[in-house]
């Protein structure tokens, strides 16, 4: 089986991609949002900031991960799997669309600013998505972790989460760092590796056939290792991936946020560009009948 945060794909030879944690109901009541969400890097930074040597860097214990189309049919592809709503998450509630699935890249309202920053050759984009979801109270706000260096077992540039939840206001909150060569560190020093995500896909074996079974799981365990058994060496691969830059920079902020306007966190080596728009009753009627009829959310 491959399942993910929302959905579960059934395979036929494998089981792959699990529900981490569990995710909160979704009602009528709750007040959706069409997300924007644009991070980037500043190549042209010369950094005179004193930044933490080692920063407090840690993923949260539940969070969501976005749910993203086109990885989910690349692993159905890979496995050769069936795909079923996941029963972890309630079904689908008429007049509503699915929440946390990335929209197409022509919904980004951003993508002609971030490919002119990105020619300028003075950013590189590192996030850029939109989605749709409920924002609900503080307390049961789940963040959203935004890499998944946890199913490649590679550090990316960025890596981190953003939540956000609604108290009077809305408000956003990053725990991002920016992993970097660090030249503007002296010497040779480097920081310990920051962590790795937790993994959004999970590969399960299959019981085994019973076949299998019998004979075969009787049979004795060898006495002794096999000759030059002894003389097995480590390799570098056997001793995991290594931590391919120096240093991490921490963006850890609060920002409340008004609906509809677009709100900058400035940062001397990253930059966040939010927008979040309020969604009406007859907007989330009309992306969930679009969904219903194999279409594009208008």
């Amino acid at each position: 089986m491959i399942q993910n945060r929302h959905f579960r794909l059934t395979a036929r030879t494998v089981a792959a991609l699990a529900v981490l944690l569990a995710i909160p109901a979704f009602a009528q009541q709750d007040r959706w949002w069409r997300v924007e969400l644009l991070i980037f890097s500043h190549e042209s930074a010369q950094p005179t900031e004193q930044w933490e040597p080692t920063p407090d860097l840690a993923y949260p214990s539940a969070a969501h991960f976005l749910v993203e189309p086109g990885r989910v049919e690349d692993n159905l592809a890979q496995y050769h799997a069936d795909s079923e709503v996941d029963k972890s998450v309630p079904d689908q509630i008429a007049l509503l669309p699915r929440p946390f699935v990335t929209l197409p890249g022509t919904q980004l309202e951003f993508r002609g600013k971030a490919a002119y920053m990105q020619r300028s050759g003075k950013y590189q984009t590192l996030f850029h998505r939109t989605w749709v979801q409920p924002v609900v109270d503080q307390a049961s706000a789940l963040p959203i972790i935004l890499d998944r260096s946890g199913d490649t077992g590679q550090w990316p540039r960025l890596q981190g989460s953003i939540k956000l939840y609604l108290s009077r206001y809305l408000h956003l909150e990053t725990n991002l760092w920016l992993n970097t060569p660090g030249d503007y560190l002296p010497g040779v020093w480097r920081m310990p590796p920051p962590p790795l995500g937790p993994p959004s896909l999970i590969i399960e074996a299959l019981p085994e056939p019973e076949s299998l079974t019998g004979d075969w799981a009787s049979e004795p365990e060898p006495t002794s290792l096999p000759e030059g058994a002894g003389e097995l060496t480590v390799t570098d691969e056997e001793l995991g991936p290594v931590y391919p830059y120096r240093h991490a920079v921490l963006l850890q902020q609060e920002r409340r946020m008004r609906s509809t306007e677009v709100h900058y966190i400035d940062h001397p080596m990253l930059g966040v560009v939010a927008k979040l728009t309020p969604l009406t009753a007859a907007d989330l009627e009309a992306m969930a009948q679009a969904e219903a009829g194999g279409n594009q959310p208008p």
